[in-house]
């Protein structure tokens, strides 16, 4: 079985599920560097070169990819499972989980790295100023709440760092309770 972590950027998907892993004796991959491995560039490359829809062919083709792995958890991209069909077969293929963080919570974590998100850089490929980067958040994440509140649960994920475990151990305890049933 597999488990999907799903959420907006800097909402632990990459933090949280090697621990996850961990914990449960999983393999844990991350679809973004997946992806950038098979392209051999990075994603914001990938962008600049091939733009947001090249990009995100990339990421179907990688997500599908998935369907014959077993016992591992994989952090997908924020916009992965915005595509219907993506979020079809991750729901039919595991445990879709959804680390929900609030727009400021995002705010704070992407501040200092925006330079390496190329959805929050203008079209010169700057950094948004701070104000202008929080709208553009605000906006993405209400454009994808939907799809991501389609998850099998949602774990609040903006808990501050020391409470990590009680993430991890919702975490476990839905994926024990999924796989036993």
């Amino acid at each position: 079985m597999r488990m999907y972590l799903a959420g907006f950027m800097a909402s632990g998907k990459s933090t949280v599920g090697p621990k996850v892993a961990d914990r449960l004796g999983l393999n844990f991959r991350d679809l973004d560097a997946i992806i950038e491995a098979s392209a051999g560039r990075t994603i914001p490359e990938i962008f600049a070169e091939e733009g947001e829809m090249g990009f995100r062919q990339r990421e179907t083709r990688a997500l599908w990819d998935t369907a014959d792995w077993e016992d591992v958890v994989v952090a997908l991209g924020g916009g992965t499972i915005v595509d219907d069909a993506n979020r079809a077969f991750a729901k039919e293929k595991g445990l879709l989980v959804y680390l929900q963080v609030p727009p400021e919570t995002i705010v704070e974590r992407v501040a200092e790295e925006a330079a390496h998100r190329p959805l929050l850089q203008d079209d010169q490929g700057e950094p948004l100023a701070p104000p202008a980067m929080r709208q553009r958040i605000e906006r993405m994440l209400s454009e994808r709440r939907s799809a991501y509140e389609q998850a099998h649960v949602t774990v609040d994920a903006a808990r501050p760092p020391d409470t990590l475990a009680e993430i991890l151990a919702e975490i476990a305890e839905v994926w024990t309770r999924t796989r036993s049933s």
